[in-house]
């Protein structure tokens, strides 16, 4: 029985108006301070520190101040409209249009979650011309490790290695490899410069950490790296640069291995080809008014010439692909132009739309019965 009464306790609290308020009040508070911190550390920092954390510490004029983060209130939030929104709200004819809001509501936090942990992003950049079909991160890292002319690859995801602290290691090995790869010194932004001294220097050259900037798609990753061959424990080093204009090239038992720090990968289910860029130009500017890129869409040996605009995306076997982008921007008239996609790979991608059409229509039936009501009430007054 005493069970009971606390299930029912912590059920009753959980679905209160007051914990709704105090919840609202919270993201409110997390809104503004992490809008203002995007400032100084950065839209992906800030959206790390404030949007996708369990806790925080905000540091307000010197005084560290606790907070939840905002995962953790929106999963409380979810639970408060659920039971209170829906459990323990009336069921009667006459509040059907508020359950179809709240539903509609509890449609939109799911569609956040899943996107948060199943959405993948990034970008493609074509040169009129060329033709691909994967696209790249704009935040996470992860090495490749090919052997040339095809064979063994093998990827590393940055997980693994990008909360490496200063002066730690890690060892990284496969069956399929003969050698074992030895990371050390990670910097998340970094670059090389001359320090004949440093006694981590390979050939002359070390990676000098840089501080992370703002914008966290111009940070530049960096890591030694060692090839410790497994037949002889023969060791050749080298430096892992995201910005590199080639990948690391090592010699190890005849055959020749690539090793590429760069961002983190994804293939597409089909391969896009940019045909031709449009471009239409402000007069007297080198400002684009509007820009389009015509693309073949090839799959299964099957092509599908689409055009895609700034609000007019392509949209194909659960990928989205939006025009973001140009290039190089001070190019001439008869420059070869580039175009940037922003690639999004989301199942939730709809739910925000649906959720907002549940929501209408809970809020029209809503409020239809309350001027039905109304005007029956007006109409016996009259009478």
């Amino acid at each position: 029985m005493a069970i009971k009464n606390v299930i029912r306790s912590v059920f009753l609290f959980l679905s209160s108006y007051g914990v709704s308020m105090v919840l609202l009040f919270l993201l409110l508070v997390l809104t503004l301070f992490g809008t203002l911190e995007q400032a100084h550390i950065g839209l992906y920092e800030a959206q790390k520190k404030y949007f996708e954390s369990f806790f925080l510490v905000h540091d307000l004029w010197g005084v560290p101040i606790p907070l939840p983060g905002g995962y953790l209130l929106m999963a409380l939030l979810f639970v408060n409209l659920l039971f209170g929104g829906i459990v323990r709200a009336r069921k009667e004819w006459r509040r059907p249009g508020m359950l179809i809001a709240h539903a509609g509501m509890l449609l939109m936090l799911l569609a956040g979650a899943v996107t948060y942990h199943v959405a993948d992003s990034g970008y493609l950049t074509l040169y009129e011309g060329e033709r691909s079909n994967e696209f790249q991160s704009y935040h996470e890292w992860e090495i490749s490790i090919a052997q040339s002319g095809g064979g063994t690859q093998l990827i590393i995801p940055g997980e693994r290695f990008v909360s490496m602290k200063q002066g730690e290691s890690r060892s990284f090995f496969a069956p399929e490899l003969p050698f074992e790869l030895r990371l050390s010194g990670f910097e998340p932004n970094s670059r090389p410069a001359s320090a004949p001294n440093s006694p981590d220097a390979v050939d002359g050259i070390a990676l000098v950490p840089r501080p992370l900037a703002t914008g966290n798609e111009s940070n530049a990753a960096g890591a030694y790296a060692e090839v410790i061959e497994k037949d002889t424990g023969k060791t050749q080093r080298g430096l892992l640069w995201a910005f590199a204009q080639a990948p690391w090239s090592v010699e190890v038992g005849g055959a020749t291995w690539m090793i590429d720090l760069r961002r983190k990968r994804w293939q597409l289910p089909f391969t896009v080809v940019l045909d031709k860029f449009h471009r239409d130009l402000h007069p007297g500017t080198m400002m684009a008014a509007n820009y389009s890129s015509d693309v073949t869409e090839i799959k299964d040996g099957v092509s599908r010439q689409v055009e895609i605009k700034m609000n007019e995306p392509l949209r194909r076997e659960g990928y989205t692909l939006f025009q973001s982008g140009w290039g190089p921007q001070n190019a001439g008239p008869d420059a070869r132009l580039f175009s940037t996609f922003s690639v999004v790979r989301n199942p939730a991608d709809q739910w925000p739309l649906y959720s907002c059409y549940i929501v209408t229509l809970g809020l029209l039936i809503h409020f239809l019965q309350k001027l039905v009501a109304y005007i029956r009430l007006q109409n016996r007054r009259s009478s």
